[in-house]
């Protein structure tokens, strides 16, 4: 961001390789800056950012949908919304009468905007049962989604909301196993509580592989 290296900070650095500014005073003022921004940053109500991220991009968001066409298909009384997940771990669209109604569109991560192994992926692919989960019988499939392939446990249901997990690019689409999309369905994991402020430390994994996540970073 521009806060963070402004035009005249690689000659300030220069200045401290040099010895002729001390870094410390660099890194100090370098910090007042940047803990300005995130407080600010902190102030903004996530819903209001929700709504504004939604309206400027709603052709990418929702681009097989008219603005008067986003009725949630499940319960016949919300509106598809785009909405950050739980922890800030990774956002979705989804209904906006959620807790009483479940229904999920579709999740993003932040690597969503790289649809290039999505847009190599066959038009028409079948479901596949890839087995059952162990603990609780389940079907646990392999689908196709407008943005690539992804793990469901359990058949679709109105009005339900069932598990699923991305996949990462793979050569062989057929080569996923049983094994495969029960690795993947335990993601997101908690690591453990962050020591600063005890919020969870999440390893997360999208499309593009793994990640960690800590509240909204």
């Amino acid at each position: 961001a521009s806060f963070m290296v402004s035009q005249t900070e690689p000659n300030r650095l220069d200045n401290v390789s040099a010895g002729s500014t001390e870094w410390k005073g660099l890194l100090t003022d370098y910090w007042e800056r940047f803990s300005k921004y995130c407080t600010d940053a902190s102030q903004w109500d996530v819903r209001k950012v929700e709504r504004m991220l939604e309206e400027k991009f709603l052709p990418i968001l929702f681009p097989d949908l008219d603005t008067d066409s986003r009725v949630c298909p499940s319960c016949s009384e919300g509106t598809l919304r785009f909405k950050v997940s739980r922890y800030g771990e990774g956002y979705f669209i989804g209904c906006d009468r959620h807790p009483k109604c479940k229904y999920i569109a579709r999740t993003l991560s932040d690597e969503d905007d790289e649809n290039e192994t999505s847009e190599e992926t066959p038009k028409s692919f079948e479901p596949r049962l890839l087995g059952v989960k162990p603990d609780t019988n389940e079907k646990v499939f392999l689908k196709q989604g407008p943005y690539g392939y992804y793990i469901q446990v359990g058949e679709d249901r109105k009005g339900a909301s069932q598990k699923r997990a991305p996949i990462s690019e793979v050569k062989d689409i057929n080569s996923i196993t049983i094994e495969d999309a029960i690795e993947l369905l335990q993601y997101p994991k908690v690591l453990g509580k962050h020591p600063d402020d005890e919020h969870p430390v999440l390893m997360t994994h999208s499309k593009a592989g793994f990640s960690i996540r800590h509240r909204r970073s």
